[in-house]
């Protein structure tokens, strides 16, 4: 199941910076099958593009400890630079967890990055956890 995140400017704040929307819910359930996670440059954002992996800064990184290898897939542009997605894999109790990861675009000629912001995997079970 896809999972589609809006990404537009949010000139609230100094400086502005990328604002992705939650509607598209951030949480990825536990499947057997790899999910998508796309972020779409909208609204006052949409002239804009993400930047490649090769510009500095990246259109997407992880920020602090990176997810262990296996669980995401590389960051790949789409649509002329307006969305950016990763696949995940959340398969198991070992690719559950939590990541921060930061966004980047350039709009009007101006880079732009996300606040720090997670990808949080979960699962759809009721669980009790015993610590």
């Amino acid at each position: 199941m896809p999972n589609n995140l809006d990404v537009t400017l949010d000139k609230s704040t100094t400086p502005w910076c990328l604002d992705i929307g939650q509607h598209g819910n951030v949480n990825v359930s536990r499947s057997p099958d790899r999910q998508t996670i796309t972020w779409r440059l909208t609204e006052n954002a949409a002239t804009g593009k993400f930047n490649s992996q090769q510009d500095s800064p990246r259109g997407f990184a992880w920020i602090g400890k990176a997810p262990p290898a296996g669980i995401f897939g590389d960051p790949v542009l789409g649509e002329n630079g307006k969305e950016i997605s990763i696949s995940d894999l959340n398969n198991s109790a070992v690719t559950s967890g939590e990541w921060v990861y930061q966004l980047s675009a350039k709009i009007d000629g101006q880079v732009y990055q996300s606040r720090v912001t997670s990808i949080i995997a979960t699962t759809t079970s009721p669980m009790i956890k015993n610590t």
